[in-house]
């Protein structure tokens, strides 16, 4: 038996509040510590959270904070998960076109038409392959617009065999695509997931279909240009960038996010896989990869605002070219 578990044998009368929350989301989330020591340690860090939840909940904020599976997380750890490689200015223009279509009204992908043109949220885990996440949740979702068949795509794959990016410490959707013009994508259920680096299992497997073509396998969209980015959307999901790394951004549970803190230092890889409005406040609905216990079931609502955008998420939008 865990450390843990024992100390749940305690007298309930004697257990803090606090501490009664945590043995909940112990349980709640299986976590097991290998000595009393870590479980104090482990007892800390939620500490921690759980303060700046309660603080920034009795404030009149349009989100809310919660407990997620990160509550136990130190800061260092937390920031090891974001290593998303900004985009170079070359890369950024390599494949540019502007959006001729005229924004479109609200739109979101996990229903269009009745169906859902996006698989389930994923979790990347402690590995930094978010650009993988990303990459394959653009890849699932443009192929299926074109073809009808949303597959679900490996993450492992490239993890493993894109040699222009580092697996789980950081790359970038644009490589990505650009691998998928040289490869096809595999099967999720044939090259699964492992969430560390491994040697490239390529030939061990039959491969989809999916793959990308055009001059460098994906389209950027214009910068800074909320108005673009509406446009982008019809042609499908969009893999975007935005900065991560604040503790505001990691206990996020719900509502429209539009902190200040939150800037434009990119760090962590995405999608928005839509946008809408409510009360007059129009939002992107951003796609994470850090399960469905974070968020909104996975997902986020990021205000639409001018220039870059909170979080930075208008600064280096692209999709694939399938």
């Amino acid at each position: 038996k865990t450390f843990a578990a024992i100390a749940m044998i305690g007298v309930a009368s004697a257990m803090s509040e606090i501490e009664s929350a945590f043995l909940g989301w112990i349980t709640e989330h299986g976590k097991s510590y290998t000595s009393m020591e870590e479980y104090g340690f482990r007892l800390s860090q939620f500490v921690r959270a759980h303060n700046e939840i309660l603080s920034h909940n009795a404030t009149e904020s349009s989100f809310t904070l919660g407990h997620n599976a990160m509550s136990d997380w130190t800061e260092a750890e937390y920031k090891a998960l974001l290593t998303y490689k900004p985009m170079e200015e070359s890369l950024l223009n390599l494949e540019y076109h502007p959006e001729t279509a005229r924004a479109s009204s609200e739109i979101d992908w996990r229903n269009y038409n009745g169906y859902s043109y996006v698989n389930a949220i994923k979790n990347q885990a402690s590995c930094g392959s978010c650009w993988a996440f990303s990459s394959v949740a653009c890849m699932e979702n443009h192929w299926a617009t074109k073809t009808g068949y949303l597959y679900s795509l490996s993450e492992q794959q490239l993890v493993d065999c894109d040699t222009s990016c580092y697996g789980c410490n950081g790359g970038v959707q644009a490589y990505a695509f650009q691998y998928y013009k040289s490869y096809y994508a595999h099967y999720e259920t044939n090259y699964r997931y492992t969430g560390r680096d491994g040697t490239c299992k390529y030939n061990s497997y039959q491969p989809s279909d999916a793959h990308t073509s055009g001059r460098s396998g994906y389209v950027s969209v214009a910068s800074q240009n909320s108005s673009q980015m509406k446009a982008a959307l019809q042609q499908g999901v969009l893999a975007v960038a935005i900065q991560a790394d604040q503790s505001v951004f990691q206990r996020y549970s719900g509502g429209i996010f539009n902190d200040s803190r939150c800037g434009t230092q990119l760090d962590h890889a995405t999608n928005v896989v839509g946008w809408g409005s409510t009360g007059g406040q129009e939002y992107w609905i951003m796609r994470n990869s850090w399960g469905t216990s974070w968020g909104e079931q996975g997902y986020m609502r990021l205000a639409i605002t001018n220039g870059a955008g909170v979080c930075g998420i208008q600064m280096q939008p692209l999709y694939p070219s399938v």
